[in-house]
């Protein structure tokens, strides 16, 4: 029998449809050695022991600049967007595809002098990231400027462009975790150091995703298997869609987020050959009830709808979130299998108890199908292709 389960983590609540089954307790044991050995977690613990990751003081700008693609600037991107600080003095501005107009644009907007050009990319070979940064460097050069006092990378170490580039002209560089994938690695210093540049609060991020992993462990891990059977079950029956809705605008970067994280990692070529995968998609709440709702609706059974909404009190809240329930009435009647992560704020402590969960969840449905959550070998075969 299936029925509706609430979890209560911290101020996140999360409804499933969920089938009752007695607790395996050896399950459960075995369950939290596998979860302590991810490097995930491994980098949480190491990056608690952290208390900054560079002189601030010694940095002065106006502007941020970051330049990633995939796993090196979407966390950032969600982060910087789920967490706005209006009075925040320093401009931050996010490069994330080889795109002439919005290059153009940003650097028309800004002066040279008064930014900081922070360039990501894990194996530091990656050909937008080399690209972006040669263009980068005629402009900071052509302005009599030193490279080492408006650059900084972030990488693995290893011989790349990126460090070769760095030890050539002192540029500051930092070392990131060479056993954590990108799309893993948004509770790491790829999202730390541009969070301590413009004074975010990058510690209150870490410790709530610790403690949810706490709270989860000492739960025995029931809200992510529950998550994971959801989305296993209903692939089974064909619902091969993941559909994320947030109802906040707030969280449309935490949907581009998602959007990697799912597709790259359960988007595989089975030991038998067989492909499999779950394509995730991203709608707005209240907005694409007005665009997408009939296709949900009367459409396909093809799809699954993750909701995540806030319980605040703000001018609209109450009339959003009447409009979130009208929708999952909705989906429940034409039976559109559904979940919902209800968010008392949106803060550093549930946004980093929110990319942990999603990691989590990934990682584990990722072994029921019986696939490597960790590598991205088609990914691999463009970039080949692009060396040649």
């Amino acid at each position: 029998m299936v029925e509706d389960k609430a979890f209560r983590l911290n101020s996140i609540d999360v409804i499933i449809p969920t089938t009752t089954k007695e607790k395996n307790l050896k399950l459960s044991e075995r369950l939290k050695r596998e979860y302590s050995n991810l490097e995930i977690i491994n980098e949480i613990s190491s990056s608690l022991k952290i208390k900054s990751f560079l002189d601030t003081k010694k940095i002065r700008f106006k502007n941020l600049i970051v330049f990633g693609l995939g796993g090196s600037s979407l966390g950032t991107k969600a982060t910087f967007e789920a967490l706005r600080f209006p009075k925040n003095p320093k401009t931050v501005y996010i490069i994330d595809n080889l795109d002439s107009d919005n290059f153009e644009r940003i650097f028309k907007k800004i002066t040279i002098r008064e930014s900081i050009f922070m360039f990501i990319s894990k194996s530091g070979e990656t050909f937008e990231i080399k690209n972006l940064l040669k263009e980068t460097v005629k402009r900071i050069v052509a302005k009599n400027i030193k490279l080492s006092q408006r650059l900084i990378f972030l990488t693995e170490e290893n011989k790349s462009y990126l460090n070769r580039f760095g030890q050539k002209n002192d540029i500051p560089t930092y070392k990131v975790n060479k056993n954590l994938g990108g799309r893993f690695s948004v509770l790491s210093k790829s999202t730390f150091i541009p969070c301590e540049l413009i004074k975010l609060n990058w510690k209150k991020i870490l410790n709530g995703a610790f403690n949810c992993y706490n709270e989860l462990s000492n739960k025995d891990f029931d809200l992510i298997n529950n998550l994971v059977e959801f989305y296993y079950r209903n692939y089974l029956k064909g619902k091969k869609i993941t559909v994320m809705m947030p109802y906040t605008e707030s969280l449309i970067s935490f949907s581009e987020w998602f959007m990697q994280l799912w597709g790259e990692s359960l988007g595989k070529i089975k030991s038998d050959g067989s492909n499999i995968g779950l394509t995730p998609i991203k709608y707005l709440g209240p907005k694409d009830q007005h665009s997408q709702m009939q296709l949900a609706l009367d459409g396909p059974k093809d799809k699954t709808f993750t909701f995540i909404s806030l319980k605040n009190k703000s001018i609209f809240g109450s009339l959003v979130n009447k409009e979130k329930s009208a929708t999952i009435e909705a989906l429940n009647k034409r039976g559109v299998p559904n979940i919902e992560f209800r968010l008392g704020s949106l803060s550093e402590e549930s946004i980093g108890s929110l990319f942990l969960i999603f990691e989590l969840t990934t990682i584990m449905l990722a072994k029921k199908l019986k696939i490597n959550p960790f590598n991205q070998p088609a990914v691999e075969l463009i970039k080949k292709n692009l060396k040649n």
